[in-house]
């Protein structure tokens, strides 16, 4: 079996030629064009996948706990950040450390509803120190996060995100048809990698072939995330959703009567006694209810807690649960997607296989890059030779007249 100028080995063309060329055409030039978006989101999506990690390495005054001793109440650490917030506005939400020498998160709603702005205030778990606060978006990690998942661009650029998702999952499809013949003939064609001209060629299928199938996964999901509303509207006509419960009120107010934080974290774990506590809530006005969530062993996603559970302010009576085994089969699609994602439905495991995943867009648009260069140097190569060759044979037929003007007795034959 021997390679053509391509490169591309002979039971690939035991597809119909219109038809391989076709597909052949589609995956080129989708993997030129939208392929350099797939490397941009390749690389900014491997570092997202230990953003919090990257994040501590680099700010471990903010973001580690420096500290000895008990931990603090959750009321001295939302006390401790509304004093440091500058703004008048009460705490919107209160984040668990993330790991055991993480520090608490508050935070706090400011802007319009246009352009929302969310400011963390890091509390010292054990200290109970203001260790500093920051804007969501105006820091490095915040940075990839808004490039990986819009461009920079608003909406707009979440929506190209989106839409080169699906051109990605087609060119993936493409050269997994491309591919198939190559199976088809056997193990050695289809996965092995050998050198001489067929090197860049090979590493290019073999790459592409065994990061396929996580690719397309990554891909499908990151286009979920871009439109969620389309995915749920169309999942409404397969299974029922469910959404979180909104409009729920405490009894009537009592003065003085409000119970702590730490107690509404208290009753809500008495429902859920095995669950990490995640983030809370605190109420939304004088009718507002906690809201604790919390993050169950066998919960699929790790870096947020699903469980949740909304306490009355004043009698601490539990008004609500919503919880993943009380999910429909599109409630449990939906929140397997994130963690899909980015790998944590797997572990620290799946995180690294994420990683590494996406870092082969890049691999695979340089080898499809020099496989597109090296034919077009072809067939640049192949029409200079046809036009010498073509003076050649007019100079060797003659002219049908010789060059003094006089008639020739007999006829000018071009020689075989």
């Amino acid at each position: 079996m021997t390679p053509d100028q391509d490169g591309i080995a002979e039971p690939e063309r035991r597809l119909k030629p219109r038809a391989r060329q076709l597909w052949l055409a589609a995956h080129r030039w989708l993997g030129l064009s939208v392929g350099l978006l797939f490397v941009l989101l390749g690389l900014t999506g491997s570092l997202l996948v230990f953003d919090h990690a990257i994040d501590e390495w680099l700010n471990p005054d903010l973001l580690l706990s420096q500290a000895e001793g008990a931990d603090r109440s959750i009321e001295e650490v939302v006390a401790a950040a509304e004093d440091a917030h500058p703004g008048n506005a009460p705490a919107g939400a209160v984040t668990a450390p993330r790991i055991e020498t993480g520090v608490w998160t508050v935070w706090f709603v400011g802007g319009d509803e246009k352009e929302p702005e969310f400011t963390a205030v890091h509390v010292d778990r054990r200290s109970g120190e203001v260790t500093g606060q920051r804007v969501w978006g105006e820091y490095l990690m915040t940075w990839v996060y808004r490039l990986h998942f819009q461009l920079f661009a608003g909406e707009f650029g979440g929506a190209l995100v989106g839409v080169a998702g699906v051109f990605v999952i087609a060119s993936l499809l493409s050269g997994i048809y491309l591919w198939w013949p190559l199976w088809k003939n056997g193990w050695r064609a289809a996965f092995a990698v050998r050198r001489g001209r067929r090197l860049i060629y090979d590493l290019h299928k073999s790459v592409g072939i065994f990061s396929a199938a996580l690719l397309l996964a990554i891909t499908f999901t990151g286009v979920y995330l871009e439109f969620p509303n389309v995915f749920h509207g169309a999942a409404s006509w397969i299974s029922k959703t469910t959404e979180s419960p909104s409009d729920l009120r405490s009894a009537a107010p009592r003065a003085g009567a409000s119970i702590s934080p730490d107690e509404a974290l208290e009753i809500a774990a008495r429902r859920f006694p095995n669950a990490r506590f995640d983030h809370l809530h605190p109420p939304e006005g004088d009718a507002g209810v906690y809201e604790v969530a919390f993050r169950q062993p066998d919960e699929v996603q790790r870096s947020f807690g699903r469980t949740q559970v909304y306490v009355d302010r004043y009698t601490g009576e539990v008004v609500a649960v919503r919880a993943p085994e009380d999910f429909t089969a599109a409630d449990a699609f939906f929140a397997w997607q994130f963690p899909l994602h980015n790998g944590e439905a797997f572990g620290l495991v799946g995180r690294w296989v994420v990683f590494f995943v996406g870092l082969t867009p890049a691999g695979l648009y340089v080898t499809g890059f020099l496989l597109w260069r090296r034919k077009r140097l072809s067939k640049r190569r192949r029409r200079r030779r046809r036009v010498p060759n073509a003076g050649a044979d007019s100079a060797a037929a003659g002219p049908p007249f010789p060059s003094d003007g006089s008639l020739r007795a007999e006829p000018n034959v071009a020689p075989r």
